[in-house]
Parts: C-alpha cells; sequence; structure tokens
C-alpha cells in the first residue's frame, strides 16, 4: 500500500476510503483486469483475417498482458488471493475453451488446421497452459512469463498447423514482429 500511495501521489488513508482492504483493492484491479480481456480477445476472435492471424494477435495481446506483471506478483496473487487465483483460472479456462472452439473450426475450414478432434486439442491447451503458466512452474524454471507463453503458443500451434499453415504462421508471425519494432 505504501508503494501504491507513493506512485499515486496520494495518502493511504485515501486509498482505504475507497478500498477497506489490500484484498479488495487486489478484487477490482482483478475484475477491471479481466474484463479488458475479455473484450479484447472477443475483438480479435471476431475480426476479419485468417485465423493464424487472429492467433498471432492473440499471442501478442496476452504476452503485452502478462509482461505487465512479475512472475512473482502471479505467485503472490496464488498464494495471499487464492480466491482470486482460482477466478482468473476459471475465467481464463472458459475464455481459452471458447475461443479455441472457434478458431480451430475457422482454421479447419481455412485448411490451416489439422482435423484433430477439436476437444482434445483444447483439453490439450488448457492443460498445457495450466501446468506452464503456473506461477511456481515459471519461477522453478526461470522464465519470465511472456518466454513461457511464447514457447507454449509455438509449440502447441507448430503441433496442429498443416504445413500451408506453419507456412503462413512463420510469415504473419515475422510481419506482426516487424510491425511492432515500427
Amino acid at each position: 500500500m505504501d508503494e501504491i500511495s507513493r506512485e499515486l501521489q496520494i495518502s493511504k488513508k485515501t486509498i482505504y476510503k475507497f478500498f477497506p482492504s489490500k484484498e479488495k483493492l487486489v478484487e477490482e484491479i482483478t475484475n477491471v483486469m479481466m474484463d479488458d480481456s475479455i473484450c479484447e480477445i472477443d475483438s480479435i476472435i471476431d475480426s476479419e483475417g485468417n485465423v493464424v492471424m487472429k492467433f498471432v494477435r492473440l499471442l501478442n495481446y496476452y504476452m503485452n498482458n502478462v509482461s505487465r506483471f512479475s512472475s512473482r506478483w502471479y505467485r503472490d496473487l496464488q498464494l495471499h488471493t487464492p480466491h482470486i487465483w482460482q477466478l482468473i483460472h476459471k475465467l481464463r479456462e472458459e475464455k481459452i475453451y471458447r475461443a479455441a472452439r472457434r478458431l480451430l473450426e475457422q482454421g479447419k475450414r481455412e485448411k490451416f488446421i489439422e482435423h484433430f478432434p477439436s476437444e482434445i486439442i483444447v483439453a490439450a491447451f488448457i492443460a498445457t497452459f495450466r501446468e506452464i503458466m503456473n506461477p511456481e512452474f515459471i519461477l522453478a524454471n526461470k522464465f519470465s512469463m511472456q518466454q513461457a507463453l511464447k514457447y507454449t503458443f509455438d509449440f502447441l500451434l507448430n503441433g496442429i498447423l498443416t504445413p500451408q499453415g506453419k507456412e503462413l504462421y512463420i510469415k504473419t508471425k515475422e510481419n506482426f514482429e516487424k510491425e511492432l519494432r515500427k
């Protein structure tokens, strides 16, 4: 709370006027972040373009989003406010499930994704992200959340994309990274 009051240049008393506890402040921050995240993910999924472009945009969104906080922050959230961590975890899985199914069906129609059963692909995505994006795993293996997300995403997509989809994925990712550097 000292850091927050210093950063905002207000007293801790003022913060506690609006948020009676640290936990309530964390809950509010989490709710705002989750709402923003849902809107952005829906926007990407509903946008024009092929499935590979959407995957690249989602990856970049997630990488920018997770980089705003340290791995320690995620671990502290998990340890000190487990009910908030569970809420984030549940929402993330529900969102991944719905988004992945839509994207997989689009990708199959576009012939960029192999015709594996969508239920298995989605379950593999969720299980992999659950394990890899776990703060304990990240800290123990000295990855940043961004690195873990990028490696996991690349690994999973390269397993389901057709040769044509892989080629487009590489080109799209390179073009997108060039645009980000501008």
